[in-house]
């Protein structure tokens, strides 16, 4: 049976923000500490909270009251009620009591990449003693300006033995190491006078602290914004968003949650099918959504899954793994003995179904599942260029689909390239057509732009198939990009390129004069508002104007209009219905995509009587979405339609067929 958890929040984190929204189940306390009027502060990885004395609860995250960090491991409290955070890069932010918002007051300890330790730190009058891995710092958050940082006390190295515990009490200073106890006599006021303060002899060492640590303050944290504690893929269609996360208490659980029209549902788990996998420490993309709701799951081990559109609860539908079905085959090697490992998933061109790549003995397979199928199809074409396929991509073209399956040389490698198939749409026959060992590395994702270039991403370079020359490119300029760890590529409604950096959060690439080969880069870190810079995945909501960003935290909504969709032009793709037929007691909408924002969109029956009118807002992104009922708010008839949509310019018909 599932697994569900359900979802009972007290309080959403993020109501601040105004273009930013985060979720994180991460709610351990850091620091904590109390001002001089009774305010409450305490830490977190996502941010700060403040309990004023009348129990009032504000919540401060990145991207609202200019809040630019996070991940927070230390607070001081000073004497005019003011607050100082710490966070764990060396971040330094200040908060004035009569301020709603943070000033950030030095980042100059981020630049010596020693992490800051946790809970340590102590004020002593005006300077504040901050803890390092392997170092010791003392910073005047008067003048807002560091005073040294030492490396050694005594004898004995701070790299070698970090500090357990710093004590201040009026001239004096003691930092006990794992090795010793170490005591010195600063005047605090004249410390830029002290010109043996750099000098490790200049430390004493003595057998204890004579007085015990102070106890901080308790903070039991009285909300729950999320339980999900690490996203690690997100898909995003219509109404519904899907997230795959992991939630670590004592067990990491491997699951997935449903957000429908901003509701959160149950908690469920992604692989309920009893066969143990390692999809949780795999990377890949994986997950496919379909505008009805339903979607599927790719599994390192256990193979292909389905699950309904159920909502709160969703349930899983189908499993196919190599035990019990002949197709996807299974993977045997020194290391896996008969795991069925489909690592590359994506939607039909037509949303029918789902279009899937598995490593196999000898040659990789590609399938295909119809929505309506219990079983699918499956090929191991001879000519596959290695038995190792990973991600998968494809559109519809003069009525066939064109299909990109990324492979390794082996496993473990991070070399290889891209096999080129076409098929017809209405019979699954793949045929190889060209072949690409690539210099960049094997892509681990995909995604055509707006001008239908197709983008790749390997885990450190960014090309693109220049089909005129029959050839995979870099483009020749990219400006603002420090480079990276690779780890998503995701394309908007505006020819923008969003790719997410492991360890340094995420760009937006425009095209300069949309040519490929020009690329301007926007960098998105947590002083822009992003919560955390680990991201895993990118997904984008363009009817919405919507960045979904997976990260090591949960994952961030960012609201913008750098996405939305434009009114569609004549030289963009032809308008397209789905899914066909649609069955609204299955199905929980259908979708008019490629059509202008400027149209006005009838629904038409057989007869030509008007069913519904769609314009203006209704159009943004350029599609509709229709939930099968008339303007009375009553489900149609099975059975023959019409739509048209007019921008006055401009005449686009077509045929939407009902079935119950």
């Amino acid at each position: 049976m599932p697994l569900f958890f359900i979802l009972v929040p007290l309080l959403v984190l993020s109501v601040f923000a105004k273009d930013w929204v985060h979720y994180s189940g991460q709610n351990e306390v850091r620091d904590a500490v109390l001002t001089d009027n009774g305010t409450l502060w305490a830490a977190f990885a996502w941010g700060l909270a403040e309990r004023i004395s009348n129990k009032t609860e504000n919540i401060y995250m990145p991207g609202n009251n200019n809040l630019q960090a996070a991940d927070f491991v230390q607070l001081y409290a000073l004497p005019n009620g003011d607050i100082i955070a710490v966070s764990k890069n060396g971040t330094l932010v200040r908060k004035n009591k009569n301020s709603r918002n943070f000033e950030t007051i030095n980042a100059s300890f981020v630049e010596i990449k020693r992490n800051v330790r946790q809970g340590l730190g102590k004020r002593a009058e005006n300077i504040l003693v901050l803890p390092l891995e392997g170092a010791i710092a003392f910073f005047n958050y008067e003048q807002n300006r560091s005073v040294i940082t030492l490396s050694q006390l005594g004898t004995n190295s701070l790299e070698e033995y970090p500090i357990k515990r710093i004590a201040v009490k009026d001239n004096s200073i003691w930092v006990e190491l794992d090795a010793a106890i170490w005591k010195r006599e600063i005047s605090w006021a004249e410390i830029y006078n002290d010109r043996f303060l750099a000098d490790p002899n200049s430390w004493n060492k003595v057998n204890e602290i004579p007085f015990a640590e102070e106890s901080k303050p308790s903070y039991t944290a009285n909300f729950l914004n999320t339980y999900l504690k690490r996203a690690k893929e997100i898909s995003v269609l219509g109404s519904d968003v899907i997230i795959w996360g992991v939630e670590k208490d004592d067990v990491e659980y491997d699951f997935f949650v449903r957000i429908r029209n901003n509701e959160w549902g149950s908690y469920f788990l992604a692989n309920p099918t009893g066969y143990y996998d390692d999809q949780k420490d795999v990377f890949s993309k994986s997950l496919a959504l379909m505008p009805d709701g339903n979607f599927a799951s790719g599994r390192w081990g256990a193979g292909l899954l389905t699950f309904d559109n159920g909502f709160p609860k969703t349930q899983l539908k189908q499993w196919f793994h190599s035990t019990k079905n002949t197709c996807p085959t299974k993977f045997k090697n020194e290391n896996t003995n008969g795991y069925t490992l489909v690592q590359g998933l994506t939607a039909s061109p037509d949303f029918s179904g789902y279009l899937f790549s598995y490593v196999s003995q000898d040659n990789y397979g590609i399938g295909f599942l119809n929505g309506n199928s219990d079983s699918p199809q499956c090929i191991k074409p001879t000519e596959a260029s290695s038995p190792y396929a990973y991600s998968i991509i494809a559109r519809e073209k003069n009525e066939e689909w064109e299909i990109y399956v990324a492979w390794k040389n082996i496993m473990e490698a991070k070399d290889g390239g891209v096999d080129f198939y076409k098929t017809s749409s209405k019979n699954f026959s793949p045929v190889l057509q060209k072949k690409w060992s690539l210099p960049f590395g094997s892509p681990i994702d995909f995604g055509f732009d707006k001008q239908g270039i197709l983008w790749a991403v390997s885990s450190s370079k960014i090309f693109y198939l220049d089909e005129k020359d029959d050839e995979w490119k870099e483009p020749s300029y990219i400006r603002s990009f420090n480079g990276g760890v690779i780890s998503a590529l995701e394309t908007d409604a505006k020819n923008g390129l969003w790719i997410g950096i492991l360890g340094d959060g995420a760009y937006l690439f425009s095209q300069t004069n949309n040519s490929p080969d020009s690329l301007v880069a926007k960098h998105f870190k947590t002083k822009d508002g992003l919560l955390n810079e680990v991201v895993y995945d990118i997904a984008i909501d363009t009817i919405r104007g919507k960045v979904y960003f997976a990260h090591d935290l949960g994952f961030s909504i960012y609201s913008t209009a750098l996405v939305r969709g434009d009114y569609i032009k004549s030289s963009s793709p032809k308008t397209i219905v789905y899914p066909t037929p649609f069955r609204p007691n299955l199905h929980s909408f259908l979708t008019i995509d490629f059509i202008s924002e400027k149209s006005s969109v009838y629904i038409l029956d057989s007869s030509g009587k008007r069913v519904r009118i769609f314009r203006g807002n209704d159009l943004q992104g350029g599609r509709v979405v229709w939930d099968g009922k008339n303007e009375s708010g009553k489900l149609v008839a099975p059975g023959l339609y019409h739509y048209i949509a007019a921008d006055g310019k401009n005449t686009n018909k077509g045929k939407i067929i009902i079935e119950r």
